[in-house]
């Protein structure tokens, strides 16, 4: 969708994105290498 809140959209999808990879790396890293 584009809308002239796109940058901030985005901008917190980043965000939100770069959080869930960081908690599913440390929940899935814990699991593999303990």
């Amino acid at each position: 969708h584009l809308s002239m809140g796109m940058t901030d959209d985005f901008e917190i999808a980043i965000e939100e994105g770069a959080t869930l990879i960081r908690v599913g790396r440390a929940i899935f890293g814990a699991r593999e290498y303990t």
